[in-house]
């Protein structure tokens, strides 16, 4: 049938995880940088339309803060998980090789 087994390298998934981290905190800039950038219903001139152009900007921009907000959650939670699945391969082998009487 085929070869059932796999095998992990949890120095590889410790290694995405702080990419991921990074990844993070440089969204987290981004969105701190975009906060800044805001304009007023005045920016958008007196043309008609002009309100609801207004209310159409804040509405995106203020899902693009809860987007990236979602974004660095996911991105926290993904490294968190996988420096968890690293150690509990690195912990499950220290322990069978403890059962069997090996070492790694």
């Amino acid at each position: 049938m085929g070869d059932t087994g796999f095998r992990v390298e949890p120095e590889a998934l410790t290694a995405y995880a702080a990419v991921l981290d990074a990844q993070a905190e440089r969204i987290a800039q981004i969105r701190s940088a975009l906060t800044g950038v805001r304009l007023s219903s005045e920016d958008f001139g007196k043309l008609p339309g002009s309100g609801e152009l207004y209310d159409s900007y804040q509405e995106h921009a203020d899902a693009e803060q809860e987007n990236f907000a979602d974004l660095i959650d996911l991105l926290d939670a993904t490294g968190e998980g996988l420096r968890a699945t690293a150690d509990n391969y690195e912990t499950n082998e220290q322990d069978t090789a403890e059962v069997y009487g090996g070492g790694r």
